[in-house]
Order: C-alpha cells, then sequence, then structure tokens
C-alpha cells in the first residue's frame, strides 16, 4: 500500500523542542533499545536485576547516577523463588509499583506485543522494560538471518518509541571469538548489533573471577570499556576508560618513544633500521615500525602535530621523515618518488 514519505524539515527540526530520552545511567548507559551479551553464567541477570533495582530506588549504578523511574523486568529463566533469594541480597525496599517481576511471557510473534500494550494500560508510567532472554521470545524455528534479527529488534524498536520507554534485552555470546571486533561474539548476526541503540557485553576473566569489563558501544555514546568486581552479589565499579584511552593503551610502545622523540627533535630523516637504532628499540624489526608509523600517521601521529612523509629512492632505498609542527592539515602525508 503507498503512503508518502513523512519529512521534516531541517530549519522546523532546529528550533522544535523534543523529548531526549537522555541517558538511563548518567554518561553510561543511554536510553533506547539496548542490549546486554555475555556468556553464560557471567554474572549479566545479577546485573540487570540490580540494574532494575537502582533505577527504581534511585541508586547509583556502577558509581554513576541513573534516571530513577518505574522498571518492568520478565526474568523468564529463572523462578520467583530465585528472585526472592537475589532480591534479598541487593536491597531492603524497593517500593510498592516501582519494580515489577515476570517469569513467563508470550513470544514477539506469538503474544508478547499484547501482554506488553496491556500491561501498558495498567500501568502506564514504566520507564524502562528488561527482556532476559532475547532467545526466550524468539519461540522456535525461526531461520537465523540478518533480516530476523533486524526485524525483531525493531519490533521492540517501534513500541519503545511508540510508549516513550527504553527496552533492554539480554543475550548470549557465541563460543569463537573475534579478535577485531568483541561485538562480533553476540550469538546471531550482526542484523542485531545493527538495530540495538547500544550494545553492552559483559566479559568475565574467567568462570571463576570476580572480576570482569564491560564493553560499551552505541549509536549515542563513544566507545567506552568499565571495568568491574563481582562482590557481595553486586557488579561494583573499578575504572571507566575512554576511546581515547582504550586507543592509546591498545598503541605499540614504540609509538610512544617515536612521538616522544620527534618532540625532542622536531625533525628527523632516515631509514626504518636508522630509527629504531635512534629509538634504542629492538622489540620490532624496520618493516613492523615502517607499518606502525603507516598505520598511525593519520592519528597519534597527527594529534600530536607530527607530519609523516614516505619516499623511496634509487639512492637511500625507503626514508621515512618526520616534522613536528604547530599546525597540520592532515593531507596526504606520502610521497611515493622513484628516481
Amino acid at each position: 500500500m503507498y503512503k508518502p514519505l513523512k519529512l521534516v524539515d531541517a530549519q522546523e527540526l532546529l528550533l522544535t523542542p523534543l523529548n531526549d530520552p537522555g541517558f538511563i545511567v548518567e554518561d553510561l548507559i543511554p536510553g533506547g533499545v539496548n542490549v546486554l551479551a555475555g556468556d553464560e553464567k557471567s554474572g549479566k541477570s545479577w546485573m540487570m536485576l540490580h540494574m532494575a533495582v537502582c533505577i527504581a530506588t534511585g541508586q547509583d549504578f556502577l558509581g554513576q547516577p541513573v534516571k530513577q523511574g518505574n522498571v518492568l523486568y520478565l526474568s523468564l529463566e529463572d523462578t520467583y523463588v530465585r528472585l526472592q533469594r537475589r532480591l534479598f541480597n541487593l536491597t531492603n525496599e524497593v517500593g510498592h509499583g516501582r519494580l515489577l517481576l515476570g517469569i513467563q511471557s508470550g513470544t514477539l510473534d506469538d503474544g508478547l506485543m499484547e501482554q506488553l500494550e496491556d500491561t501498558l494500560q495498567k500501568k502506564p508510567d514504566i520507564d524502562v522494560i528488561i527482556i532476559d532472554t532475547l532467545q526466550l521470545i524468539r519461540g522456535n524455528g525461526k531461520e537465523v538471518s540478518y533480516a530476523n534479527d533486524y526485524a525483531d529488534v525493531m519490533i521492540l524498536k517501534d513500541f519503545g518509541r511508540k510508549h516513550k520507554l527504553s527496552v533492554f534485552v539480554v543475550h548470549h555470546t557465541r563460543k569463537q571469538g573475534d579478535a577485531h571486533n568483541i561485538f562480533n561474539r553476540l550469538n546471531g548476526t550482526k542484523g542485531l548489533n545493527g538495530a540495538v541503540d547500544t550494545m553492552l557485553l559483559l566479559d568475565r576473566e574467567n568462570e571463576y573471577s570476580n572480576r570482569g569489563t564491560l564493553h560499551i558501544k552505541g549509536r549515542d555514546i563513544q566507545p567506552m570499556e568499565v571495568s568491574m568486581e563481582f562482590n557481595d552479589c553486586k557488579w561494583e565499579l573499578v575504572n571507566i576508560r575512554t576511546q581515547e584511552e582504550i586507543a592509546a593503551a591498545s598503541t605499540p610502545e614504540v609509538m610512544h618513544k617515536l612521538v616522544d622523540f620527534i618532540r625532542e627533535r622536531h625533525f628527523w630523516r632516515g631509514s626504518a633500521t636508522e630509527l629504531l637504532e635512534e629509538l634504542g628499540d629492538q622489540s620490532v624489526g624496520a618493516n613492523v615500525i615502517t607499518k606502525y608509523v603507516n598505520q598511525y600517521k593519520s592519528s597519534l601521529l597527527l594529534d600530536e602535530g607530527i607530519v609523516y612523509k614516505y619516499s623511496r629512492t634509487h639512492a637511500e632505498g625507503r626514508i621515512l621523515s618526520f616534522e613536528l609542527c604547530d599546525s597540520c592539515d592532515g593531507g596526504d602525508s606520502n610521497d611515493d618518488r622513484a628516481d
């Protein structure tokens, strides 16, 4: 059926007040449709129930203020006995009507959305819905595909937009990891990653450790890593690393030495082998340092005001040059010549 596009004039959008959902947990977890994933028995459900209690009571979560509100928590893998035991460990009081718990529901294709609509008719002031786990509301027999993963999340996203509330789904990770992108460990296709607003991945050191890292990445927040410890049935904040700090920690040490060296010298020109000798670093070879320099020329080096140029001549071979400047335009720093 034909429907005309609904368009908004950009100038009108600039001037029109809109309700920004803001953050559920200040500077840490934005509103919207979010997924928390992790290995089995990694502490995901403890984390979500604790967050639900904190939102309902207005207490800090992971050391950050929360936006207090009412929560519906569907803990579909649990019993009320288990939930009660966990609440005994997490809080002494929540307040009537602030946190509603359920252990059974329909699926996305069979009754869940009608159940949620009915709940909101009776309790219209719910601000956050948590569903633990995603798999249990998807039903059985559905083909695993990008389109299905994306469509399932969009059902929840449309519902959240309609009622101006946030939705959290708890999900599992696959056994095989991804060295390049930890969020590719989410079970299923990238349709899930693409549809949600924020991804949170709980990575516990091992099944016996109380230490873990919460990796966060989303549309409304810069990537960050939250180091935590699991004590007295609660995940507690150790520290938070921003995107810049994560990048700095993953930068090879020899590149930090290079930055310090050029800051002191202001200009240097020579071969990769000569550069390593000047740095007093034999941890990598000439080809590797050349690769590192090329890799970080537009990020680390440019951020530090260092312009890198590369040339190749018959007489001298491959030559690297670095210059410290006050203003760098980030233009093409490669000069491939063959004399």
